[in-house]
């Protein structure tokens, strides 16, 4: 029974082995089919010109040893001719051979590298964010490129494998049958020690997915100035060093271990390998004592037995690499197949430009695995068309889970969320996010230069200049910017040349101004100054209070002197709104809203 499973896991391999290959194939086929078509022509000349060197080689010899004292003969001066033709034939192959492979390499990097872009833009928040995903992300990341490259190359000596092998083992069946067969079974053994070598290490690094993970995250810490920070301060250098090295030895204790048993068994197939190659030299041998063979036809079976074990030898070390490589270019397959989990088959209503929408969460309620408890509970929640709405609770109550559904990052779980009467779910995507213009606390920093920064949230044109400076005035970036000794041209991230380094709060103001540059129907912002000045705070959004009387803001925040000055506010609860009104209202209704703004205010007496 067991054997029988392990049958038909080997099966199955070769078959996804060979489904891979053509894959590859013709990826690489489309991106350079001429490149592709001279590449192969190349190799199986390759294959041919060891054969025709020995061969001439070997015709040279015996002619010389059937004409001693004779003097130079046509003949032998052309078999020399020939000779050293075929002797500089493999070398301008092997030269051209490189630097295909080179152009090959840098195509399949190039493909391969945009389509997993591609690939990671187009998955929808819901898929990113799952653990099983990430484990796949996690061994793409670690071998998708180079292992793809290498798969498609090795294809090519896997091609010339078998040409030497067919013409080889033509000339060694031509003089003895059984010589090929002993050379052929004594490197079976080989390809039997890397099969389950390759197979060993994968189950390793399929299982030991998250615990790279954790390692690689631990070992940023190390990249990140504010960590390290952190770490010197706290005295964290041993205790960090100490879990990096405990999970480096989880994941590659095991690779060692079978490294060792790879070397002992791979040393015991070359051994025997080398026996079946003995016993047929020695035929050979035997066959020239005997009279039966010419030295130089000795020569050529010589070169041709060799040439068989090399070629055998290398089409089994290749096909065994390949069966190894494969499974992990199955996972970056399975990534480029991967479809969002969100439905869009049925969005396809576009939202009417000009003109802001308004917004209702209908029962909504929202959980992120099936069989937990929901984050969102029953919402209910009508936001007008140009509304200031402001979302306070404690950490955690589900605020940020609320925005992440407006945006559609999820679908809720149940009710629905509909605008200007129409479900979400049945809008365009793309026509949904032109609306939209939102800043979370986790806001990208853009190392590009100040202006392409800022006008980055609106692509398909260059930085509009009046734009550009009108948003970062909104933002209250102008001020740092104009410091700035290139100032809206000054490149941002120390790491680039003549870069400079924004503090976390002007970099705030940059993501910001990015909002405001998008110039969208709806603000989304969520703690967009939590590492802003109380003045600039203020200053910024007077701004967004000044926006046009159609433009809707919402706002999560936990500084109440900003919350306050929302038309309505909402605190959430455990998932469900508890209390809703102005800041007036709610402080009459002295409830949740009330106690916790009391307790800041409190903070500042």
């Amino acid at each position: 029974m067991e054997g029988e499973k392990k049958n038909k896991v080997t099966r199955s391999a070769i078959t996804e082995m060979l489904r891979n290959g053509r894959r590859v194939l013709g990826m690489a086929y489309r991106a350079k089919p001429g490149l592709m078509i001279g590449i192969l022509i190349v190799f199986a000349i390759a294959a041919a010109a060891g054969f025709g060197s020995s061969g001439t080689r070997a015709l040279l010899i015996n002619e010389l040893v059937a004409l001693p004292g004779n003097g130079w003969s046509n003949s032998i001066i052309l078999l020399l001719l020939a000779t050293l033709l075929m002797n500089i034939l493999p070398d301008v192959i092997g030269q051209l051979q490189e630097y295909w492979r080179w152009k090959l390499w840098f195509v399949m990097e190039e493909e391969l590298n945009v389509l997993l872009l591609k690939q990671r833009g187009l998955l929808d928040i819901a898929t990113h964010e799952d653990p099983k995903t990430q484990d796949l992300f996690t061994r793409v990341n670690e071998a998708g490129v180079w292992r793809m490259s290498n798969f498609v190359q090795r294809m090519l000596f896997v091609l010339q494998n078998l040409i030497e092998i067919v013409l080889a083992g033509l000339i060694i069946l031509a003089f003895k049958w059984w010589v090929f067969l002993i050379v052929f079974l004594g490197v079976i053994p080989t390809l039997i020690v890397e099969a389950k070598y390759s197979r060993g290490v994968y189950g390793i690094d399929t299982a030991g997915a998250e615990v790279k993970r954790r390692y690689w995250d631990l070992g940023h810490r190390f990249k990140n100035l504010s960590d390290l920070v952190e770490i010197k301060l706290t005295g964290l250098t041993k205790n960090f060093t100490e879990r990096i090295v405990a999970l480096f030895r989880q994941f590659r204790g095991p690779e060692e271990a079978k490294e060792r048993a790879k070397f002992v068994r791979g040393a015991s197939a070359t051994l025997l390998s080398n026996v079946t190659i003995a016993v047929a030299l020695g035929w050979t041998i035997d066959q020239v004592l005997g009279g039966t063979m010419q030295v130089g036809t000795l020569t050529f079976i010589f070169t041709s037995i060799y040439t068989l074990r090399q070629s055998l030898s290398g089409l089994l070390q290749n096909l065994a690499n390949q069966y190894k490589d494969s499974l992990y270019l199955t996972d970056t397959f399975a990534f480029l197949d991967l479809a969002p989990r969100l439905d869009t088959t049925k969005s396809h209503q576009q939202i009417t430009t000009g003109k802001t929408p308004s917004i209702v969460f209908e029962n909504v309620s929202f959980g992120y695995k099936t069989g937990t408890s929901p984050i969102l509970k029953g919402v209910n929640l009508r936001i007008d068309s140009g509304e200031k709405l402001a979302i306070v609770g404690v950490n955690g109550a589900g605020k940020t889970t609320l925005i992440k559904l407006l945006c559609r990052f999820y679908d809720p779980t149940g009710g629905r969320i509909l605008v200007d009467g129409i479900d979400l779910r049945e809008i365009d995507l793309a026509s949904w996010y032109d609306t939209l213009g939102a800043i979370f606390q986790d806001y990208s920093r853009y190392h590009f230069t100040v202006k392409e920064s800022i006008a980055v949230g609106t692509p398909g044109i260059g930085p509009v200049m009046e734009n550009v400076v009108t948003a970062a005035h909104n933002a209250e970036a102008n001020i740092f910017i104009e410091e700035f000794e290139k100032g809206y041209d000054q490149q941002l991230g120390q790491e680039f040349e003549g870069g400079v380094q924004p503090s976390t709060g002007q970099w705030q103001k940059l993501a910001l101004a990015r909002t405001f540059y998008r110039d969208p129907r709806i603000f989304i912002l969520d703690e967009p100054t939590s590492s802003i000045d109380a003045e600039a705070e203020a200053k910024i959004f007077d701004k967004l209070e000044a926006l046009p009387d159609d433009r809707t803001v919402i706002l999560i925040s936990h500084r109440f002197s900003t919350v306050r000055h929302a038309n309505k506010i909402v605190v959430i609860e455990s998932g469900t709104i508890s209390e809703g009104g102005s800041h007036e209202e709610l402080l009459k209704l002295d409830g949740t809203y009330a106690r916790l703004f009391k307790l800041q205010a409190k903070g500042y007496e």
